[in-house]
């Protein structure tokens, strides 16, 4: 017996007319089944922010226009929306080449996983992420540290604890991903200790991977936080001295 996912996904791309509005998928409503107000309206999140559509006949109507015109979408893009329960909905924007506009995160399968779930996954796995602005407001959006003698040695590295604070990673325990001067992804891991917030997993790797040194100014910029937070790394950073902060 199929074990349904707890959070299921659809696609839909955007075609021609989609600022009329946008119908859920005869084969998704399965997963909606007991919501009674599925009729009447849903909610729509996307970077941190919430629109709240009236639906028609399964149809997203008054409200789409206003979603769609302060995403920007645009014929070619692709949305993924991942039902998180009570008729609200994460929505993922990818432009037409499959990468993701204005964030990046990876998704997971859970529950069982799903086909939805899967396909994300590998679009996240065979395309690279694109330039995003930082818009972190209530932490601190990127940081630069001095690579000591021990990151060489170690498998891990010590985050900055203003850093780790100010970007809510005390004490979480999570994957991270992280894409490099080469445009390459790498998925690493976030975990605290004695109150402080070690890169570890496959940091070894990465740091030879990106031939870090004893000495190095590196930085790392936040793309977006969350339940898997994604960064940008730069090396041999060379900026003024009250940026830099040491692990």
């Amino acid at each position: 017996m199929k074990i349904p996912p707890k959070k299921p996904h659809f696609f839909k791309p955007i075609l021609p007319g989609f600022k009329n509005g946008l119908k859920i998928p005869i084969g998704f409503l399965k997963y909606l089944k007991g919501q009674d107000h599925i009729k009447r309206c849903a909610v729509l999140r996307s970077a941190g922010k919430k629109w709240r559509i009236k639906l028609n006949d399964k149809r997203f109507e008054e409200g789409w226009g206003k979603f769609s015109e302060e995403n920007d979408l645009k014929l070619g893009d692709m949305l993924v929306f991942r039902h998180e329960g009570n008729m609200e909905f994460e929505v993922f924007i990818f432009d037409s080449s499959h990468c993701d506009r204005e964030y990046a995160e990876y998704l997971q399968g859970e529950g069982g996983g799903g086909r939805g779930a899967r396909a994300v996954e590998e679009i996240l796995k065979k395309f690279e992420f694109k330039e995003a602005a930082i818009d972190n407001p209530c932490g601190q959006s990127h940081v630069v540290c001095i690579v000591r003698s021990y990151c060489l040695s170690k498998c891990y590295f010590r985050l900055p604890g203003k850093f780790a604070r100010a970007n809510g990673l005390i004490n979480k325990k999570c994957r991270l991903i992280i894409r490099d001067e080469k445009r390459r992804s790498w998925n690493l891991k976030l975990y605290t200790s004695c109150s402080q917030v070690y890169i570890g997993g496959r940091w070894a790797e990465f740091r030879v991977a990106n031939d870090i040194k004893e000495g190095d100014h590196i930085t790392f910029k936040v793309v977006a936080n969350g339940e898997m937070p994604i960064w940008k790394f730069h090396g041999k950073y060379s900026g003024k001295k009250d940026a830099k902060q040491s692990p």
